[in-house]
């Protein structure tokens, strides 16, 4: 087909105001994890055309087909979908492969991949009938369950959800249920286009169940599993959790300003936000436990900083607590054992909060900044956040009491 060099420069202009509308959007939400990632990605689709515009051969409509601008689009609207939490997000299989997830939703419970190709080719190449070497569908569904049994949401894998932006071929979306995958889209046959939102069945009768949910979006459907299933009753204490659960500040005693001006600044907080009725309300009904690391460390930072009423608070504490062997559960999984000790990643919690995911226990901790160093690295961790408190009895003799 012959399209004039007029006609192409305006589609190279089209698709130029089309991506810069494309990071426009992606403002709204660019403090989400991986945005400037995607927004990065589209850039490099914009240069690209920017090279075609400012090339002084003849551009070809075929070399506009390979832009990758209509993927971009549909992730970008994936993205700015309510309950998002990271965009774009690497995960590690093994040493020498990794997986880009498109979008993690519902608390990292959901994990979406965008597919914005044509459902012909979609099918035609979970056939073999491609290149060699060129990766079907239907094998980018096995790396994401794969992947998802090694990046456990509250120890259960993520959902996978595929959503097929323009359609996918019936038996194919067959195939991919029977992996597992729940399938978003227009469920396209030969003969006509059903217009299905979540396409979830494997047989004739649950697809006449399935047409129930016409027009029914994917957000609508209740995705997380119920209450009940996600309840988990064991807590594993960090070593900062049992500090603040102990220190004279949570137990009636914040009225103090401190010639440490970190105490003084924990006195406040704790003035406006009590830890101890936070943490008490958590332990209620739960099995407490920790591992040897983390109570000797507690045990030598009460012996060096405790005062008489702390101590005796750790007492009661230990009479509640079952300690284990740090290695207590098994062998580390891949990835949290691969998790490289730097920065706010220290081996101490490392260890602390590996042993509560092999036990499968909530960790119960103040670090935060371990949390998130080792989301940065990949690794999730079922936590229990709580705000800093450190052991203050032995302070208050220098420090000065609020009337």
């Amino acid at each position: 087909m012959n399209i004039s060099s007029e006609s192409i420069s305006v589609m190279i202009n089209e698709k130029l105001h089309y991506g810069e509308s494309l990071i426009s959007k992606l403002q709204e939400i660019r403090n989400t994890e991986g945005v400037t990632k995607l927004q990065r990605k589209i850039k490099q689709e914009l240069d690209f055309l920017r090279r075609l515009q400012n090339s002084k051969n003849t551009v070809k409509v075929e070399q506009l087909s390979c832009s990758n601008l209509r993927h971009l689009g549909a992730l970008v609207d994936c993205s700015l979908r309510p309950g998002v939490i990271s965009v774009c997000k690497i995960f590690h299989i093994d040493e020498n492969n990794k997986l880009i997830i498109d979008i993690i939703s519902d608390e990292g419970k959901v994990w979406t991949k965008v597919i914005a190709r044509n459902p012909k080719s979609l099918s035609a190449l979970s056939l073999g009938k491609a290149s060699y070497g060129a990766r079907s569908i239907l094998d980018q569904a096995k790396d994401y369950l794969e992947c998802a049994q090694l990046y456990p949401c509250m120890y259960k894998p993520p959902k996978i959800v595929f959503e097929f932006v323009s359609g996918i071929e019936k038996n194919l979306a067959f195939k991919l249920k029977g992996l597992g995958v729940v399938v978003k889209g227009d469920i396209v046959s030969s003969s006509q286009k059903e217009n299905l939102h979540e396409y979830e069945s494997s047989d004739e009768d649950s697809l006449r169940e399935t047409r129930q949910l016409e027009g029914l979006l994917l957000q609508d459907l209740p995705l997380s599993p119920n209450a009940e299933e996600t309840r988990i009753d064991i807590l594993n204490l960090d070593v900062t959790a049992m500090m603040a659960y102990v220190s004279n500040m949570t137990n009636g005693h914040c009225n103090y300003i401190f010639k440490q001006e970190v105490l003084t600044q924990q006195s406040a907080w704790e003035s406006e936000r009590p830890v101890k009725p936070i943490l008490e309300k958590l332990f209620e009904g739960k099995t407490l436990v920790c591992c040897r690391t983390a109570w000797d460390d507690f045990e030598k930072i009460m012996n060096t900083l405790g005062g008489s009423m702390e101590k005796q608070r750790a007492m009661e504490l230990r009479e509640k607590l079952t300690i284990y062997d740090d290695d207590f559960g098994g062998v580390d999984d891949y990835p949290r054992k691969m998790l490289k000790v730097r920065g706010n990643v220290r081996m101490r919690s490392k260890i602390v909060f590996n042993f509560g995911h092999r036990i499968k226990a909530i960790t119960v901790s103040a670090n935060e900044g371990f949390v998130r160093a080792a989301m940065q690295q990949g690794v999730n961790y079922a936590v229990f956040i709580h705000e800093s408190r450190a052991l203050t009895e032995g302070k208050e003799a220098s420090a000065s009491k609020i009337l």
